[in-house]
């Protein structure tokens, strides 16, 4: 019995290693959660068929990737690369005018997505039982900062996101020992002033 629940947690490590998208897409649900209900404006620098592509874009130039379906005044079965959301679009607006500055954006625009349709995740692969049991095990940790403490984090006030997992760490004589862990995703992080979510994945500074 002891062995297979040790098998089973080791098998649950291995597989909330192996499914940081979808983390990442709950991450964004629950920080969303509140705001089911009204509108949310993105900045979209780019929208691809493809997953991959649009990941690669993101990681490239910054933002992060918006499953289409998951808002209803957007074209579904797409990948948007978003920066976002802002409840005013002046905020959105003002993002928009300082991506453009640097002519990196051409084809940039801002869009109010609509209402969030949670039903959207369970599309494709992912069945309720699935997130229901992704939600069950992951622990999301909010933690407001200052900001501009350095130039890796954002340079005014913002809340961090942090997601872990209860692991089991085997002992010496065999049992099991509870060890909370973090997922890597690079840095996650809400600005306070606008409500945007920001995705780091690495800071070169």
């Amino acid at each position: 019995m002891r062995d297979g629940l040790l098998a089973n947690r080791s098998w649950l490590s291995l597989a909330m290693t192996r499914t940081r998208r979808l983390h990442l897409t709950l991450a964004v649900l629950l920080i969303l959660g509140p705001s089911a209900g009204r509108a949310d404006h993105f900045v979209i620098t780019a929208t691809e068929d493809s997953k991959d592509v649009a990941q690669k874009k993101a990681a490239e130039k910054g933002g992060w990737v918006l499953d289409t379906n998951l808002y209803v005044a957007l074209t579904p079965n797409k990948y948007s690369v978003v920066r976002g959301p802002f409840a005013k679009p002046g905020d959105a607006q003002r993002l928009l005018k300082f991506l453009q500055s640097g002519k990196g954006y051409p084809g940039a625009y801002v869009k109010d997505a609509g209402e969030i349709r949670i039903n959207a995740l369970f599309g494709g692969k992912s069945t309720p039982p699935i997130a229901a049991a992704l939600l069950g095990e992951l622990h999301v940790t909010l933690t407001e900062q200052p900001g501009g403490g350095n130039p890796c984090e954002p340079q005014e006030p913002y809340v961090d996101v942090q997601l872990s997992f209860m692991s089991l760490e085997r002992r010496a004589d065999g049992t099991g020992e509870g060890v909370r862990r973090n997922i890597d995703l690079g840095s996650l992080t809400i600005i306070k002033r606008t409500g945007e979510i920001e995705h780091m994945r690495a800071c070169w500074e």
